[in-house]
């Protein structure tokens, strides 16, 4: 592992703490029709793990003054799908 294991902690807290703000909010009853998606937890999933890949890198840029190396960039990616199985239980119920 070569990122920062307090960054690492940052990065999973952010994911987990949005994740029930999700749950909290839910989604909005016209996400169908303006994104025109037939299948709208698929695409909600796909919004939230960018959101949470882009801001975790984001993060590391303001962090560390510098780009993630690809393996930093790989490792990030990899926090976000260690929660996958949840991620994907939740958005599911908008389908």
């Amino acid at each position: 592992m070569t990122l920062d294991p307090e960054f690492a902690k940052q990065t999973t807290d952010l994911i987990l703490q949005t994740l029930e703000l999700y749950k909290k909010s839910g989604a909005s009853p016209r996400v169908g029709e303006i994104w025109n998606c037939e299948k709208i937890g698929d695409f909600l999933c796909g919004f939230f793990v960018g959101e949470m890949v882009g801001s975790a890198l984001s993060a590391f840029q303001v962090v560390h003054q510098r780009e993630p190396t690809a393996d930093e960039h790989l490792e990030i990616i990899e926090l976000v799908e260690s929660h996958s199985k949840e991620i994907k239980e939740f958005f599911a119920k908008f389908n």
